[in-house]
């Protein structure tokens, strides 16, 4: 029998290497100043509610496929928006992750 191995390399940064750990392990998260939360404002509503308006009328329209169970066509409400101000530069995150590498070697 003959049997055929492939194998493949992909190169990662350290960003993503310690974006990853940091979903499993707290300590190689970028550290986090605050978070800015910035509620809809009064005109995200009013184009919700145009999108809302004509997405009912496509719906009731006998032109308008909606796709199927999977494929559903929809209108999202509009959501805060986040920004993130981080404790540290990104050059910082990563030395100090690099150093909880060497620790651990």
């Amino acid at each position: 029998m003959d049997i055929n191995y492939n194998s493949f390399t992909i190169r990662l940064s350290h960003e993503q290497v310690f974006e990853n750990r940091g979903l499993f392990d707290a300590r190689y998260r970028r550290l986090l100043n605050r978070v800015i939360i910035t509620q809809p404002s009064e005109a995200d509503w009013a184009d919700y509610r145009k999108a809302k308006e004509a997405h009912d009328y496509l719906l009731a329209s006998p032109y308008f496929e909606d796709g199927g169970p999977d494929e559903r066509s929809s209108v999202t409400e509009p959501e805060p928006k986040r920004e993130y101000v981080y404790a540290e530069t990104v050059e910082e995150w990563i030395a100090r992750c690099l150093e909880i590498e060497k620790e651990e070697a």
